[in-house]
């Protein structure tokens, strides 16, 4: 008896798109453990609810895994005019990419979490990010503050190049938050070592296709992190 393991088409897509960025990928074959933390989005059918699409583990990029999600909510739509969809019950649906950071085993990392927060000027033809800062846990540690330089937050606003990326990506990633991860629960699930996730808002399968400078954006944010953990390993472990 064999088993037929399908992949998302929407997996492939992205695999290809940041192929042509230059970054190469593998489509994991195995489950991973963070995929663990939801169902596969075959198995939701009919109802409301957010699936896994599958990974990819990235080979030349500071990123370590791509975790694609995807939410589905079903409503019943009225006839209006110039809308999209006509009457009765549709499927709207949402995706999401989890950019995986993976770190030694040993290393545990506290209660860090950090959002971003955007102040938007509205332009008569392009609106623009004129400010934004990151709010939230920003420490590594439960350290008393000034015993460690354990805040994330300060080398991501000291580089210069990641503030010119981010005020001008913030406008269509909306909300882009850093912060600790761990599985939700014990399976039999490959274990990643994923210690950290970066992700943004919920979007339209259109926009997950990122381009050259958002996907620089996250890869910057990747570095940083990843440096400011391996200072502190000795402090983390």
């Amino acid at each position: 008896m064999t088993m037929l393991i399908t992949t998302e088409p929407i997996l492939e897509k992205i695999q290809k798109h940041f192929d042509d960025h230059g970054i190469k990928s593998s489509i994991s074959e195995q489950n991973l453990d963070f995929e663990a933390d939801y169902l596969d989005a075959c198995f939701l059918g009919t109802k409301d609810g957010i699936g896994n699409s599958g990974s990819l583990k990235l080979e030349n990029s500071p990123i370590d895994y791509i975790h694609i999600i995807k939410k589905q909510e079903y409503a019943k739509c009225d006839f209006a005019i110039g809308s999209h969809v006509g009457m009765g019950v549709h499927k709207h649906s949402w995706w999401k990419m989890r950019f995986f950071l993976v770190f030694p085993e040993l290393i545990r990392i506290g209660p860090f979490g950090i959002g971003t927060i955007s102040t938007i000027k509205k332009g008569l033809f392009r609106s623009e990010v004129e400010s934004f800062m990151w709010n939230g846990y920003q420490k590594l540690t439960t350290l008393p503050p000034g015993l460690l330089r354990d805040n994330v937050a300060e080398p991501l606003y000291e580089d210069q190049r990641l503030r010119r990326l981010m005020k001008k990506c913030l406008l269509k990633e909306r909300i882009i938050t850093i912060s600790r991860y761990s599985p939700n629960h014990e399976s039999k699930a490959l274990k990643t070592n994923s210690k950290i996730v970066i992700e943004s808002k919920w979007k339209l399968q259109k926009d997950l296709f990122l381009d050259y400078d958002t996907i620089e954006m996250y890869e910057r944010m990747a570095v940083i992190t990843k440096q400011v953990v391996n200072n502190l390993k000795y402090h983390l472990t």
